[in-house]
């Protein structure tokens, strides 16, 4: 195989042959070949027949809107767009769904673009009515939503929260690991699978309880609070490894909702650093390389910016990791200080060193056109290594 081809099972960063245990590489065919006609007859289909490595996912490739709107589409280098929703948007009562929003973005995109989803979990309470423009993403008109998660969480179901400050803001966040949070969000994403069967649909975020609800973040919060949240004393020796081991139980029972929800799909788990450190985020990276994951869960980067100041560390995890990785970029290109060298190109250069199949531009990229020579070099250059669609 070459670095042309896709990677094997549809998924990871491409590799060569030989690359792999139990694959014949071209040096030593002749050699296989020999050993085969020495077996007998009987041993032939199980030494024809390659290592499973997981179901064959059709993933996605190149450049998505963050964000879709009627003049994005029109770009042609948007391959697809990612929609968002919330989970208060979805399930408004227990046991009643909505998918209202999800067709109202999906509906924009050209029948021959594909989408991927994210439904933003998070806090419950409502913020401050006094300053309701959001620096956030999460719809079109860019207005920050009442809640993330439904406040019904704390108020039917009695969920544990703590509480933090969104933006300034006093809020109540569900405790991830709460199992009446694990199985509500569980039953959501039954739902919201059961409804979307189609092959246009190729990869969904899982949901976090976190700032925004699909990064793994809790920017300006302190460490000790979400240390105290865990039950956990600050001036533990132990005490980030004690909340590690909480919040990867957590995100690999939440992992394990959106595979069970969404058979034959990819899926995403956004990193960022967490209580100032690597550690953790590491440790979720090392979770979702395990066979039980099927190679179909990758790595999220929301935070993608050609630079390497900021969770320096973290990105070069990242770029060791064999898997999918899935890029978001910081920002809008006209924001020249938050891109290396204030070059926004410096954002796709970065995306290829990682080996990144799949980056969400805003989508004021594909509605001004201010980048498209980069947009469709980084499709060609994704779609020769990573693509099965």
């Amino acid at each position: 195989m070459t670095r042309e081809a896709t990677s094997l099972a549809g998924g990871g960063k491409p590799m060569f042959f030989g690359e792999l245990g139990g694959t014949f590489s071209r040096r030593g065919s002749s050699v296989g070949m020999n050993m085969l006609n020495r077996l007998p007859l009987l041993l032939l289909p199980l030494l024809l027949v390659p290592p499973a490595l997981g179901e064959e996912v059709a993933k996605p490739t190149g450049t998505y809107a963050s964000v879709i709107t009627r003049r994005a589409v029109e770009n042609e280098n948007m391959k697809g767009g990612l929609v968002r929703v919330t989970w208060s948007e979805i399930e408004p009562e227990p046991g009643k769904f909505d998918f209202s929003r999800i067709e109202q973005q999906v509906q924009l995109l050209k029948p021959d673009m594909n989408w991927t989803l994210a439904i933003h979990g998070g806090w419950t309470s409502t913020p401050s009515r006094a300053n309701t423009q959001s620096r956030g993403n999460f719809s079109r008109r860019g207005r920050r939503p009442d809640s993330l998660a439904p406040n019904w969480l704390v108020s039917d179901f009695d969920v544990e929260t703590f509480a933090m400050s969104f933006r300034g803001n006093p809020v109540a966040m569900p405790k991830y690991w709460d199992p009446v949070v694990q199985t509500r969000l569980k039953v959501m994403l039954q739902a919201v699978g059961e409804r979307y069967r189609t092959d246009r649909l190729k990869m969904v975020y899982v949901p976090q309880m976190t700032s925004n609800g699909t990064e793994g973040h809790f920017n300006g919060v302190p460490p000790e609070t979400l240390l105290r949240a865990t039950g956990v004393n600050p001036r533990d020796r132990n005490a980030e490894t004690k909340f590690g081991d909480l919040w990867l139980k957590a995100s690999a029972e939440a992992t394990q909702s959106v595979l069970d929800a969404f058979p034959g799909k990819a899926v995403a788990f956004e990193v960022h650093e967490l209580l100032g450190s690597v550690e953790i985020p590491s440790r979720l990276v090392r979770e979702f390389q395990k066979p039980e994951y099927d190679s179909r869960v990758g790595i999220g980067m929301w935070w993608i910016s050609g630079k390497t100041t900021y969770q320096g560390d973290l990105i070069a995890i990242l770029k060791e990791y064999p898997g999918d990785l899935y890029g978001q970029v910081i920002g809008r290109s006209d924001q020249q200080r938050r891109f290396e060298n204030n070059d926004y190109s410096t954002v796709f250069a970065q995306a290829k060193e990682l080996g990144m199949r799949y980056i969400e531009p805003w989508n004021y990229e594909f509605e001004n056109h201010t980048c498209d020579e980069a947009l469709q070099e980084f499709n060609a250059s994704a779609y020769s290594m990573y693509s099965t669609e």
